[in-house]
């Protein structure tokens, strides 16, 4: 039988990317799945919503677009063709990863996989495995309501409502968190009609105060019905379905869609026959992703940390270079969030309120998307970047409200990760005329006055 240097349960963004970088530094490696390759990310999370998400951004621009001076006449929504193309996406992503692991030499393993011993995996269908190292990338899950029945046809999941064939008239989103904000924001641009019902005080509870008041008033400006401090206190089906939210209110929507966050894939591992704590369901590791089992390392969703797929790669990486002798300890403070909303938000670091909390010495500085030339001429002016600092020009945070933030915060990432001062950071040329330009001048406010400032 064949020993592995690595054997990986699970080829999600974790996991898949643990086994390329692994064989790529000459391990033998093995990724074993009992799904599609590429995880909840590629096939029911980050590539599909954005996949359609990108359609429906399309749409909304073309239906601005004579303001521009292009007049786009008869441009209608092709539903069926937006989720074909969505299934295309992910079918090539997931061939990809394949043709990747052949290239790699890297074994793929398909069944469900349990602990059977030190270095030993079986797997249904197969046999056993064995290996001198194992990495727990299986992921998470669709967290559900016990008061709410997900029935896949009616009541839906942020995994089944991705497979839906008609545009609902109306919708009530149960939660307001990255997810739900993420399917309101696609569905109001198809023209449903869009309930968001949020347990908490504010939409997306993960993001300062003062980005969730400013998305909740465009999406209530955009015809988005919010109900904050709320909840759904029962569904019944008639013709359509009235849901019942505190408050004696009441709305009458044709789906439901249920997202309420997510939970971890672990109970069917065979964590506690060799010797595995948990905490919550998630895998108990130190810092540097180790398990209380010698050998077995856990990652992504498993652990604790942000329930991210680049948090997931991160720690794939970061466990096989431990494997290798590495000794890299955990550092999740410089793990960006991105939200496809619209506009979108980005955000790395601590927020305003997070550092107000924790730092005695708290300075901010903010510039807005419509002094920015190139946002003017897109017409895209709705934003700002923030800066989060202190007196010494330490950056504690960056968030970025606007378009392209998702993309934008990779330059904040950056700057954070390698320790510059916000007075050096205002002093990288950016080039003209762009979206970037608006770090640099947020930077320049952070230090006195924004070049563009008034």
């Amino acid at each position: 039988m064949k020993t592995y240097d690595i054997a990986i349960i699970g080829s999600g963004p974790g996991g898949y990317v643990a086994g390329l970088y692994a064989s790529r530094h000459g391990l033998n490696v093995a990724v074993i799945e009992k799904d599609f390759v590429g995880g909840t990310c590629l096939n029911r999370g980050c590539i599909s919503t954005k996949s359609l998400l990108n359609s429906v951004s399309i749409f909304s621009k073309i239906k601005k677009a004579a303001a521009l001076g292009v007049k786009a006449e008869g441009v209608s929504l092709d539903f069926a063709r937006m989720m074909a193309r969505k299934n295309e996406v992910v079918a090539r992503l997931r061939a990809g990863i394949e043709t990747l692991f052949r290239a790699a030499g890297v074994d793929l393993v398909r069944g469900q996989a349990r602990l059977k011993g030190p270095g030993a995996i079986s797997v249904a269908g197969i046999g056993d495995l064995k290996a001198n190292n194992i990495i727990i990338a299986a992921g998470s899950r669709v967290a559900e309501i016990p008061s709410i029945r997900i029935d896949g046809s009616s009541v839906l999941s942020s995994d089944n409502v991705l497979d839906i064939n008609a545009i609902p008239a109306s919708i009530l989103i149960v939660g307001g968190g990255v997810i739900g904000c993420e399917f309101a924001n696609l569905f109001n641009k198809l023209g449903s009609k869009v309930t968001i019902v949020e347990i908490t005080e504010t939409l997306i509870p993960t993001q300062s105060r003062e980005i969730a008041k400013k998305l909740e008033l465009i999406m209530k400006k955009e015809g988005v019905d919010i109900y904050l401090a709320s909840k759904v206190e029962s569904i019944e089906k008639r013709t359509d379905i009235s849901v019942k939210i505190s408050g004696g209110r009441s709305v009458d929507v044709e789906k439901v869609l249920v997202s309420v966050g997510r939970r971890p894939n672990t109970e069917s591992l065979g964590l506690e026959e060799v010797g595995i704590k948990t905490e919550s369901g998630r895998i108990c590791v130190d810092e540097y992703l180790r398990t209380s089992a010698d050998g077995i390392y856990a990652i992504g969703d498993c652990v604790s940390g942000p329930l991210l797929a680049h948090k997931a790669s991160y720690d794939g990486i970061l466990a096989c270079d431990n494997i290798m002798g590495k000794n890299r300890r955990v550092d999740y403070s410089n793990i960006p969030n991105c939200i496809w909303t619209d506009p979108e938000i980005a955000s790395v670091g601590l927020s305003e309120e997070g550092a107000k909390a924790s730092c005695a010495d708290v300075k901010t500085a903010k510039f807005p998307y419509i002094a920015s030339g190139k946002a003017y001429l897109e017409a895209e002016t709705e934003g700002f970047v923030k800066i989060i600092g202190n007196s010494g020009g330490d950056i504690l945070g960056v968030e970025i409200f606007g378009k392209d933030a998702c993309n934008l915060i990779g330059e904040a990432t950056l700057a954070r990760t390698m320790g510059i001062k916000v007075n050096e950071w205002s002093r990288v040329v950016h080039a003209h005329p762009t979206l970037s330009e608006i770090l640099q001048e947020a930077s320049h406010a952070f230090c006195g006055k924004a070049i563009h400032g008034i």
